[in-house]
């Protein structure tokens, strides 16, 4: 009498079974990686258009002649007058800046640098820098 298949056996289901699983634990850790990549570089945006942001009240305030050179160490401790905060998106940003005068020209042109750090996360070594030279307005 011939034998008559219905089905799979036992072998091939899990041969099968451990196929997917390994299949969908292996897209479920790409899965973290990309939403860990997509909160990196969301933070980075954010830092970075608040650089872009302070470089232009900077420069504006460069070009009226409002604003005063800073302490060359100003973007790495916090300085009167060259330190502030920003919040975004609920996390808090410390944007500190320098500027200086670009050595060659005298008094007339200006660096402008704007460095940005999320507040006090330890381990964390995130940062953006935007820079800038722009001419300096005097009366």
């Amino acid at each position: 009498m011939p034998r008559q298949d219905d089905g799979f056996t036992l072998i091939e289901s899990l041969v099968a079974m451990g196929l997917v699983v390994t299949i969908a634990l292996g897209s479920a850790q790409l899965f973290t990686v990309a939403i860990a990549r997509n909160l990196s570089a969301r933070e980075q945006l954010a830092m970075s258009l608040l650089a872009s942001t302070k470089v232009n009240d900077l420069a504006a305030a460069a070009a009226d002649g409002t604003i005063a050179m800073s302490p060359s160490d100003a973007l790495e401790r916090l300085t009167d007058g060259c330190t502030d905060t920003a919040v975004d998106n609920g996390r808090t940003y410390v944007r500190r800046w320098r500027i200086s005068p670009v050595p060659g020209f005298g008094d007339d042109v200006v660096a402008i640098v704007v460095r940005v750090t999320p507040l006090s996360v330890p381990g964390e070594t995130a940062e953006v820098r935007v820079a800038t030279i722009r001419e300096w307005w005097r009366p």
